[in-house]
């Protein structure tokens, strides 16, 4: 490969790091091409992307961009990048789906907010509920006080109506009575 190209290249991958608040790294090895490229279109449903990179190049790209994270271990045998967009946690799901499809497909680690995370991590994190799901509960959360809240206040001019219709029909009892 000439010279330009990897610089090329190295640049490429800098950017992704740089860009990117979540990858997951992966060891693609035994994977045939039609695999990758349906693994491509599911990801792809999921604003991810797969890329399949050479390690030295990663290497550089890394050093450059994370200081108190050392990628060297990751960036052993065949490695690939999961590069999620907005949910890490539906990437997750797939590349865990995945592994469990393609024996030889594994989960090595991954990046998360710029913190390094094992596999195993990655692969609880698949565990998740996905974005939209956690959203909807922390709604759910927050309406929960203001529902009671309304209710609440809306019990009292309902008791107090209930409590002037009683002393209403007791006066009309004893005028009536009188």
């Amino acid at each position: 490969m000439v010279r330009k190209d990897k610089i090329k290249k190295v640049e490429d991958i800098k950017d992704i790091f740089e860009q990117r608040k979540s990858i997951i790294f992966t060891d693609h090895s035994g994977l045939k091409a039609e695999n990758t490229y349906s693994m491509r279109i599911k990801l792809s449903e999921a604003d991810s992307t797969l890329k399949i990179i050479k390690n030295t190049l990663a290497i550089r790209a890394a050093k450059q961009v994370y200081d108190d994270i050392d990628l060297e271990a990751v960036f052993k045998g065949p490695t690939s990048m999961i590069v999620c967009g907005q949910d890490m946690v539906s990437a997750a799901k797939l590349a865990k789906g995945f592994a469990k499809e393609f024996e030889t497909f594994k989960i090595k680690a991954g990046i998360m907010e710029g913190k390094l995370y094992d596999g195993p991590s990655v692969e609880k994190l698949a565990t998740l509920p996905s974005r939209e799901v956690l959203l909807a509960q922390l709604l759910g959360l927050f309406n929960n006080p203001l529902i009671r809240l309304v209710t609440s206040l809306s019990g009292v001019p309902r008791n107090l109506a209930l409590a002037l219709e009683g002393v209403r029909k007791q006066k009309e009892q004893a005028a009536g009575q009188a």
